[in-house]
């Protein structure tokens, strides 16, 4: 019986040695720069995101080898875009995963400069791999680049900023689609590209991305929400603009459709991990 427990942990640690691997020693120079990128990336995290990376892979009948360091890539352009979304500018959170943020623990110039380092790093470490097919490291910088980017995450920042707590249901779509989804996205299609798998099986994993994302972004907004009133309300949340109730099912449903999405895969069975991943994410609201 397949253990998803025992999958995520695996996974986890074999992209934090990886990550350790990348990242600057605690004492290269600049010495600053170096230890407030070590605190964006190793001071906790599920690693969800290159874990899909890992397992899209996987589920393309890949080589692993050949994913991690995508999946590293994934990882750090998610470090990326949370110190910045702490920034006073932004978010102004001073508190992540039981830590100062980077700008609170090294202030505000070198949290914008930790953050730039760790996306071009992340694009270092895709274009430095030796990977069998030469173009695929292009592949993967590319589709990095565009779910990262204008069209992306940082598109759906902008316009989360501009909406704040005041926004339509198109809003809140697009920023859960942009900002959120975009990644998990490009991280499952991403994991395909590294396995050398078909336009089908990328589009594919692709199709599964999105929809947890979606879900992903659903149910943080209803755990955010223990009262039935998001804990920031002056900040984005599906519940501006509907009910618990019918946030519940949307998530059941996004759910849903990533799960089916998998059966269209030449081996479904390989994609197991990414599908028990979607419904535990989903049981968290039990």
């Amino acid at each position: 019986m397949f253990n998803l427990q025992k999958y995520l942990n695996q996974r986890r640690s074999f992209v934090e040695e990886h990550l350790v691997k990348r990242l600057p020693s605690i004492g290269h120079p600049p010495a600053m720069l170096s230890q407030a990128m070590r605190h964006a990336v190793l001071t906790g995290g599920k690693r969800l995101r290159p874990i899909v990376t890992l397992a899209a892979c996987e589920a393309a009948t890949g080589d692993l080898n050949n994913a991690v360091v995508a999946a590293v890539a994934v990882e750090l352009i998610h470090c990326y875009t949370l110190v910045h979304d702490d920034l006073p500018c932004m978010d102004n959170d001073t508190t992540r995963r039981g830590e100062p943020t980077v700008w609170k623990k090294f202030g505000e110039a070198n949290a914008v400069l930790a953050g730039d380092a760790l996306q071009t790093l992340a694009f270092k470490t895709i274009a430095s791999y030796p990977y069998p097919n030469p173009a695929t490291a292009a592949l993967i910088c590319a589709e990095l680049a565009s779910v990262a980017g204008a069209d992306g995450v940082i598109g759906g920042q902008v316009i989360d900023l501009e909406a704040g707590s005041k926004a339509d249901p198109a809003t809140v779509t697009y920023v859960h689609q942009h900002k959120t989804a975009a990644l998990f996205r490009g991280a499952a299609r991403i994991g395909a590209i590294a396995a050398q798998a078909s336009q089908e099986t990328i589009n594919t994993l692709g199709e599964y991305g999105h929809n947890l994302g979606l879900a992903f972004q659903v149910i943080d907004d209803i755990l955010d929400a223990p009262n039935g009133t998001p804990s920031k309300p002056d900040e984005l949340s599906c519940l501006h603009v509907m009910t618990i109730a019918e946030a519940r099912t949307l998530a059941r449903e996004v759910t849903n459709t990533a799960c089916k999405t998998l059966s269209r895969l030449a081996h479904p069975d390989k994609a197991t991990p990414l599908e028990e991943l979607a419904l535990n994410m989903l049981n968290r609201l039990t």
